[in-house]
């Protein structure tokens, strides 16, 4: 019964440049990453969640967010992803991995959550 259960889900984690939807480098080489997984994983659903530092208003960073979560479905779509369901949010500034006071530089903060099921 154990074999027959789905596999867990796996969670990756891509940073950006302060302001931008640019990758760091090292979260660029995390792209072929996670098309593997999503490859080996029959019907993949694939959540994209974008995130902000504290650094402008919520308003813009709810924006922000946005913008590098569909940044991140684009490339995984130019990049042959085919899954059963992609979905696309933003939590902005309101999901903090580091917890910071506004208007505060922090890079894990600034970060798209990629989770492949």
């Amino acid at each position: 019964a154990m074999a027959a259960l789905p596999a867990a889900p796996e969670v990756f984690r891509l940073y950006f440049r302060t302001g931008a939807a640019a990758l760091d480098p090292p979260s660029q080489r995390l792209i072929d990453t996670i098309l593997a997984e999503a490859r080996r994983r029959p019907g993949a659903d694939v959540s994209i969640v974008g995130h902000t530092d504290t650094q402008g208003d919520a308003a813009s960073n709810e924006r922000l967010g946005r913008e590098r979560a569909e940044s991140i479905a684009r490339l995984l779509r130019a990049r042959g992803l085919e899954a059963v369901a992609i979905t696309v949010v933003s939590h902005g500034e309101s999901d903090l991995l580091v917890p910071t006071p506004d208007g505060t530089n922090e890079i894990r903060n600034r970060r798209v959550e990629v989770i492949v099921r």
